[in-house]
């Protein structure tokens, strides 16, 4: 009876986390997709733009680095509440044009942080999870936070189908979404955590680990490739004239859905194909066909090679981090730590792509990200081979 009684409790949790990630999906992947009317809006340069687009990165990192201690001090509900509730105000930022281009650093920045306490929190609640269903439910979260990154971009295109400026009311419409996020935390039935209002009692110990290093490191090339890739795409495209603005904006949207597919297909291979050489093919698998969309002119070949990138995608940042949270399971600091590795990608690259396109053309600020799917590659490859055969 205790037996049924717990797994009914992870299913509920698991249940309640992926609607809350879902939103979060929704959300703080959205900017990329608004960018072209807010440069339209507010004649943005690539540069600036550029900076925009990695100030979520800088909040995001920010956010996931105190969230790996705070919730030592009051616990994770009232930490990850401090946290998503500036994804609201940042959105009202954008919807109703406050400050004007003066507060939409701000409002970036706040969609940062908020992203980082919804991404540490329902890691955790993963990693809280036993065993194979701790790998299965990461990838079910990354499927939700696809889900909602795919629905979010296929909205905007609705409501700016016959008006411009209808990516206002779109706005208004995630603040309220955001809303109903806020309500799921306060009423979730979360794990038993101690809070012990002492930094020095927490564990340590997986700094010393090297499976805990290897998957932060495909994370910081993998997180650099997809927050290129996700907030230039659609600027990418409109900009060069390969694709229409409505076709652009759905590129994200396909990219997304393939990435969902990708990561049920990975659910279900949890235990049947060996992590390393699932990483290795991704790896591959997304160099190969970023290549594709790169170099091709027409849309056939950049719906395949979109197509390509998601599905190669999909499971990379599951599988590192199941690989890399092996030695932290529930603590709080360890995914933090894990997850603000990463993240430090993200916080780089969309600013050099920015920069470089400025200066040489957006063709070129691609480019950067062609170098970061190899380095990707590359770290794969050293991770993989550098772990023992029974590491599995």
């Amino acid at each position: 009876m205790d037996t049924i009684r717990q797994t009914r409790r992870q299913n509920r949790l698991i249940a309640a986390t992926l609607f809350v990630f879902g939103v979060s999906g929704a959300t703080s992947m959205l900017m990329g997709n608004l960018m072209p009317f807010l440069r339209e809006r507010y004649d943005i340069s690539y540069a600036h733009a550029g900076l925009l687009l990695s100030l979520p990165s800088w909040g995001n990192l920010a956010s996931i680095f105190i969230t790996g201690y705070l919730p030592t001090y009051i616990g994770r509900r009232k930490t990850v509440l401090m946290t998503s509730v500036w994804m609201s105000v940042a959105f009202a930022i954008v919807a109703f044009g406050i400050g004007g281009s003066m507060l939409l650093p701000l409002a970036c920045l706040l969609i940062g942080i908020a992203r980082g306490g919804n991404t540490n929190f329902s890691n955790t609640m993963m990693s809280t999870l036993p065993g194979k269903k701790a790998a299965v439910g990461y990838n079910l979260l990354h499927g939700a936070f696809a889900v909602g990154a795919v629905l979010a971009p296929v909205v905007l295109i609705a409501c700016t189908a016959k008006n411009n400026d209808g990516w206002q009311a779109m706005s208004i419409g995630v603040v309220v979404l955001c809303l109903v996020q806020l309500l799921v935390y306060a009423k979730m039935n979360l794990p038993e955590e101690k809070i012990t209002k002492s930094i020095k009692t927490v564990d340590r110990s997986f700094l010393k680990n090297r499976s805990f290093w290897l998957g932060g490191a495909i994370l910081f090339f993998y997180i650099s490739a997809e927050y290129a890739i996700v907030n230039w795409l659609v600027t990418y495209f409109k900009d060069t004239g390969i694709l229409s603005a409505q076709v652009s904006q759905l590129m994200t949207s396909l990219l997304w859905v393939v990435i969902f597919i990708g990561r049920m297909i990975g659910a279900a291979l949890v235990g049947r194909v060996s992590r390393r050489i699932l990483l290795v093919v991704d790896g591959v698998g997304l160099l190969a066909f970023f290549l594709l969309v790169f170099f091709s002119r027409s849309q056939l070949p950049i719906f395949i090679g979109i197509m390509g990138v998601g599905l190669f995608m999909a499971t990379i940042y599951t599988s590192a981090l199941a690989l890399g949270t092996e030695s932290i399971k529930g603590n709080d600091l360890g995914v933090s730590i894990m997850i603000f590795t990463g993240s430090v990608g993200g916080v780089i690259t969309p600013a050099v792509v920015g920069l470089v396109a400025e200066h040489a053309g957006i063709q070129a600020g691609m480019g950067v990200v062609v170098a970061v799917t190899a380095l990707l590659l590359i770290t794969i490859v050293i991770s993989v081979c550098g772990r023992k055969n029974n590491e599995e």
